[in-house]
């Protein structure tokens, strides 16, 4: 016979597989800018912005492709060009920052620039927080597993440096809004049916641990 714990642990498995079953992983959701879903403020300063403007830049599959600049389409696009988001400008951004150095998270540094950028919400900053965590820790993972095998060049002429600032700043992007604090979170049809494809179904991984399952 069951004990209670093991009763209760059996309904929620069966609810979780439930709730799993209802979303339909072969039809995608309706494409909207997951911003309006989650309003999640600017990560970048305007500051580092301009310290940073000549890495702010796209590669030429980006130029071509007729898709917003949304989040969710950024993360659609990641999965066949793993170049959406600028590698060079996110590790301009955390070399100033000091958030991520030699592939190191720096937690003080972190935790005083989320104070800044979310200065009116200690929820995003802690949500925020726990995602960089997560991905440099994923991030850590894969390069582990990569050893001393080489990247592939980028384009002619692109600058070369670092591509896990880039993954990085992805992962934290989806990891965050999987984990949208509710205070920040449109509570709607469209958005609710958006996280629950985004959370239950999987998608091809291509390369880099931002394309991991969170």
């Amino acid at each position: 016979m069951l004990s209670k714990s093991q009763l209760l642990l059996l309904v929620v498995g069966l609810c979780l597989s439930v709730a799993s079953a209802d979303v339909d992983c072969s039809k995608r959701p309706k494409r909207m800018d997951p911003k309006k879903c989650c309003a999640i403020p600017e990560f970048v300063t305007d500051e580092l912005k301009e310290k940073c403007k000549e890495y702010n830049t796209t590669s030429s599959v980006e130029k071509t492709d007729d898709s917003s600049s949304s989040i969710e389409n950024k993360h659609h696009r990641h999965h066949h060009h793993h170049h959406h988001l600028p590698p060079c400008f996110y590790s301009c951004v955390f070399n100033e920052t000091g958030i991520f150095v030699d592939n190191k998270l720096n937690d003080e540094k972190l935790q005083g620039y989320l104070k800044t950028v979310f200065a009116s919400s200690t929820e995003l900053q802690t949500t925020v927080s726990e995602s960089f965590t997560t991905c440099a820790a994923k991030n850590a993972e894969f390069m582990a597993k990569m050893g001393d095998r080489t990247r592939p060049s980028p384009p002619p002429g692109a600058p070369i440096c670092p591509h896990n600032a880039g993954h990085l700043m992805g992962c934290v992007f989806k990891t965050t809004f999987k984990n949208c604090p509710a205070s920040i979170w449109s509570d709607t049809e469209p958005c609710n049916e958006l996280r629950d494809h985004f959370n239950n179904c999987k998608r091809p991984n291509g390369p880099g641990p931002s394309n991991e399952e969170a």
